[in-house]
């Protein structure tokens, strides 16, 4: 979700029970404080803003990490917390702060609480990178990100690949085996953007073949309406499949191979 529906649905009081915001500090601490405000003081009560400010509101517990460790301690006593109905306001808010400090053992504790939540518990994770997090837990939440809000892709800048992009949806196999094609995609190794840009390209594609409206960027539009009859579940295959390899390359799994998985999902 970027942050500009995200905030259009706090204005109008609607929640989901589970976030992960993911961004900068100050990113996180805006969204986070954004919630807060929103699920417990509506109506801006002076009250309840000083409790919120003093941390003494009973329907909001905050978890911080200590020393680098968000400890199954403080998990357990988050789950405890939650057993019981909010005092003063519809829901019990839980913020969890760095998110990217829970180890297995909190993880696995904090994901049957998110299997199993009250609806009257929200839960949010805030995190540099949702990547940081179980995959069982990502796949249990809404996300909310600050790339969503700023990074806009100049896909001009990629003319090479969105030709190898093309290929591959045609299903010609020398657009991963071609060895300058090979030798390119292996060239954008150490480009932050091609992987989040790929994942936009298949994002847009989608939403083209969803609503039959065209896409702004006249450098893909191209593209999407010469596969007006490319398979939609293929595509969400496809975003799987680079969600998995931005994961596993934050591991320093082998680049090559993790690129050759993404567009053999797409050629198969």
């Amino acid at each position: 979700m970027n942050y500009a529906l995200f905030k259009e649905k706090l204005d109008s009081l609607t929640f989901s029970q589970n976030y992960i915001v993911e961004g900068s500090e100050s990113f996180l601490e805006k969204v986070s404080s954004e919630l807060i405000k929103k699920v417990l003081n509506p109506d801006d009560e002076f009250k309840n803003s000083r409790e919120i400010e003093e941390n003494t509101h009973p329907d909001l517990m905050i978890v911080e990490p200590e020393r680098n460790n968000i400890s199954i301690d403080s998990i357990r006593n988050m789950i405890e917390y939650v057993q019981k109905r909010p005092l003063d306001s519809k829901y019990k808010l839980v913020i969890i702060k760095g998110g990217q400090f829970l180890r297995t053992e909190s993880s696995n504790a904090l994901l049957k609480t998110l299997e199993e939540s009250f609806d009257y518990v929200i839960i949010c994770i805030l995190v540099d990178s949702r990547y940081k997090l179980l995959s069982t837990i990502r796949s249990r939440c809404i996300f909310v990100s600050e790339t969503d809000l700023t990074e806009v892709f100049d896909y001009s800048e990629y003319g090479k690949l969105l030709e190898i992009l093309s290929m591959a949806l045609k299903g010609d196999f020398l657009a991963i085996y071609d060895s300058k094609n090979k030798e390119y995609l292996l060239g954008l190794k150490e480009d932050r953007n091609f992987l989040p840009l790929l994942y936009d390209f298949f994002k847009e594609f989608y939403m083209f073949l969803e609503t039959k409206k065209d896409s702004s960027n006249r450098d893909i539009l191209k593209i999407f309406k010469n596969n007006v009859n490319f398979d939609k579940e293929k595509l969400l295959k496809i975003l799987k499949s680079i969600e998995i390899v931005r994961e596993n390359l934050y591991n320093n799994v082998n680049f090559q191979l993790s690129i050759e998985k993404i567009f053999i999902t797409i050629l198969r």
